[in-house]
């Protein structure tokens, strides 16, 4: 179905599942009271409509296709014109997108910030958010009706929040927002790092909530007892075990603990091998109260992996 608004500027159409080009299904369906995103990788509460952005050449869609929850939600809030000339900008500015028509967030972010103050006067915040995959990037606009929230709301996946902090992998690059402190489990020889040397935001949210000497007992424990049974590697389970262990120490103060595990294929040949992640979080839940892993272990079946 198409409609045709009075003003011919904006088409608004019924979007269909569809696929891009390097990037996976990225259509969202209504889930609880809540919204999926990113594949379902991601769910937006009750309050936040989206608008999911194509990687590749999306300027046109963006400016002429408005899904129609985020119309009828913008028209309600009587914005619609805003978000029009905000569209209309974003595919017009050619500095918004690379060669292939890839947006690049930084610019995408400077439109954005043009028509900030205008939405916030309705009550709403917008922004602009990214999860990338192993087969490529989600991209999507949030809608956010602050006043209608029935919980604090932070979007995870904020590009405008994001703090630096970077987990590389064979193929991706997973990033973290600010309030989302993170130590990395190298291989095992280097265990005794984890007792020379604090990463420096994790160090700061320590000190932040008097959580230096519960951190150090537990890097202690997990040097201690994060091993295998028969080989030098990092247990899996044990570490989740130890994490539950200190879990309610934590949380008293305000920090959620968290262990990662991501696994990847390396194909070489006929054959390959895994190469494994893992990571602590450290989650402070006055900056991130609904914040939760992309990688949690506990969803995860993990066995003893091999370093």
């Amino acid at each position: 179905m198409t409609i045709i608004d009075e003003e011919p500027k904006v088409i608004v159409t019924k979007l269909e599942d569809e696929f891009y080009l390097d990037e996976e299904e990225a259509d969202k369906e209504e889930v609880g009271e809540g919204t999926e995103v990113a594949r379902g990788s991601y769910v937006v509460p009750s309050g936040v409509v989206v608008e999911t952005l194509k990687n590749y050449s999306g300027h046109k869609a963006l400016r002429d296709e408005c899904p129609e929850d985020v119309l009828k939600f913008l028209e309600e809030k009587m914005i619609f014109d805003v978000y029009d000339r905000l569209v209309t900008t974003l595919a017009e500015e050619k500095n918004t997108r690379g060669f292939f028509g890839k947006w690049k967030d930084a610019q995408f972010i400077s439109v954005l910030d043009q028509f900030r103050d205008e939405f916030t006067a309705k009550g709403i915040k917008v922004v602009l958010c990214k999860r990338g995959s192993q087969k490529g990037s989600f991209r999507w606009l949030e809608f956010i009706d602050v006043e209608s929230l029935k919980d604090p709301y932070v979007p995870q996946y904020d590009v405008s929040n994001l703090s630096g902090q970077i987990i590389k992998t064979v193929y991706t690059k997973l990033k973290f927002p600010n309030g989302v402190a993170v130590e990395e489990l190298k291989q095992w020889k280097a265990r005794k790092k984890l007792k020379e040397k604090i990463p420096i935001y994790v160090e700061k949210m320590l000190e932040k909530y008097d959580l230096i000497a519960e951190y150090n007992q537990m890097v202690d424990r997990v040097i201690e007892s994060g091993r295998g049974s028969f080989f030098k590697n990092w247990d899996i389970e044990k570490l989740k075990d130890l994490s539950d262990e200190y879990k309610p120490m934590f949380s008293a103060k305000g920090i959620d603990i968290f262990v990662s595990h991501k696994q990847e294929w390396v194909g070489h040949g006929q054959g390959g091998h895994y190469e494994y992640f893992r990571w602590i979080e450290f989650v402070d839940r006055n900056e991130q109260p609904n914040y939760f892993p992309q990688r949690d272990a506990d969803t995860k079946d993990e066995k003893c992996t091999i370093m």
